[in-house]
């Protein structure tokens, strides 16, 4: 097995038998990842005269170590380099030894760093902070260089979507919904996330694979919860494959310190992150927005943490389901702007952002409109344009469903109902 040791001196040496070989290596390691300091600086110096088009042999080599006043990197050492080394055509590999133990000696030293911090009297949370972004150098350091594909390459991958809910959320999605106080948008989300977990789609009223969803609810109370969605896991349970109040797991406000949350924080970010790692979900239910920051989200300086951290989240391989506040301004058709209160950052954001609003076409003030306000980023989903609620007095099915399945003669108006 070939040593680190073995492995520096190797990639020294297949850079002086063909200086192509710095094109393998360079995708994994650079100076910095040697263990032997002068091995590179010798690899640091290859490199510059490979980018600046130099010829490179152990005599140019030598002459450039001397103007770097480099006097131990002279031919003899260059020549045992390259009498040392078999082949240049290994040189990939050489480097992933090298970058391996690299990685390993970051963390070893991020480690002892670790200790040192966990003895300190300062405030916990900045511990933690400095653990965090010890952890994130040693990542980044591990993540390499960014590498491209031909464009053929790209094509031979599949075109098939990773649905949650099939032809409307697939994992990864970003789903902001917005709308006016009181106008439906939490029973809304509620509404998707009990039936996609309880295995029906919940538009379509279809069977689906069940979905995990975690929900951290920074708005409403445990007790806001049982009185809201009670009726909707009952009928869920009739309807879908699974019992849904068994596979949710949820976070209300009431749980937490303070009753918020500030994601831009390592505290409470890592917390987050500790409930996906404990419950692995499908998708994940937070917010609202403007309750995941301690401040107004006036500009993009105050945008760019959050949505920064949320990304992170979507990163486990969620979707994403937020509510936002729709803006106080009116269209120029004189309706209010459903776009998020806030930084313009957070419109360009999501794959998609659906305002839900009244229809004024409506008296009976049952049905309200589902009304993009940005383009989706993948094409054409399954989001119905209204959504109907049962009149006063009434039951029906689900909170809010689609205009032809509210009104057709073969959906009960809610489940068990003979007629």
């Amino acid at each position: 097995m070939t040593t680190t040791e073995e492995a520096e001196r190797s990639v020294i040496g297949a850079a002086l038998l063909d200086a192509g070989s710095l094109r393998l290596t360079s995708e994994h390691i650079d100076a910095n990842d040697f263990g032997d300091k002068r091995l590179g600086q010798v690899y640091g110096l290859l490199a510059r005269l490979h980018a600046t088009g130099e010829p490179i042999d152990p005599v140019t080599v030598a002459g450039a170590a001397r103007t770097q006043r480099m006097s131990w990197c002279d031919g003899v050492m260059l020549h045992d380099l390259l009498a040392s080394t078999p082949t240049a055509s290994n040189a990939g590999y050489y480097a992933k030894i090298v970058r391996e133990a690299a990685i390993r000696r970051r963390m070893e030293a991020a480690g002892l760093r670790l200790i040192q911090f966990s003895t300190t009297s300062d405030p916990l949370e900045e511990v933690m902070g400095h653990a965090r972004a010890e952890w994130e150098s040693i990542r980044g350091s591990a993540a390499g260089t960014l590498t491209t594909k031909r464009l053929a390459e790209l094509l031979e991958g599949t075109d098939e979507y990773d649905w949650l809910i099939p032809g409307l959320i697939e994992r990864h999605d970003r789903w902001v919904l917005t709308g006016g106080e009181g106008g439906g948008k939490s029973t809304l989300f509620r509404q998707v996330a009990i039936l996609a977990a309880a295995g029906i789609h919940p538009f379509l009223l279809t069977p689906i694979t069940p979905v995990k969803v975690l929900v951290v609810d920074v708005e409403n109370t445990e007790r806001q919860w049982r009185r809201e969605v009670r009726t909707t896991v009952a009928n869920a349970r009739l309807q879908g494959s699974v019992d849904p109040a068994e596979t949710i797991n949820i976070q209300c406000m009431d749980g937490m310190p303070g009753g918020r949350l500030d994601l831009t924080t390592e505290r409470d970010l890592g917390a987050v992150h500790r409930l996906i790692d404990q419950h692995e979900p499908d998708m994940l239910l937070i917010g609202p927005l403007y309750k995941l920051i301690p401040r107004a989200i006036t500009s993009d300086d105050d945008a760019a943490p959050l949505i920064t951290n949320l990304d992170a989240l979507r990163a486990r391989g969620v979707a994403l389901l937020m509510e936002a506040h729709a803006g106080h301004g009116k269209t120029a058709s004189g309706n209010r702007d459903l776009r998020p209160r806030g930084s313009a950052a957070l419109m360009g954001w999501p794959e998609f952002g659906l305002g839900l609003t009244a229809d004024p076409e409506d008296t009976s003030g049952c049905t309200s409109k589902l009304i993009p306000w940005r383009g989706g980023r993948d094409g054409e989903r399954a989001f119905p344009d209204r959504l109907v609620r049962a009149a006063k007095g009434e039951r029906q099915a689900w909170p809010w469903m689609t205009e032809e399945n509210a009104r057709s003669p073969w959906t009960p108006r809610y489940p068990g109902d003979p007629t």
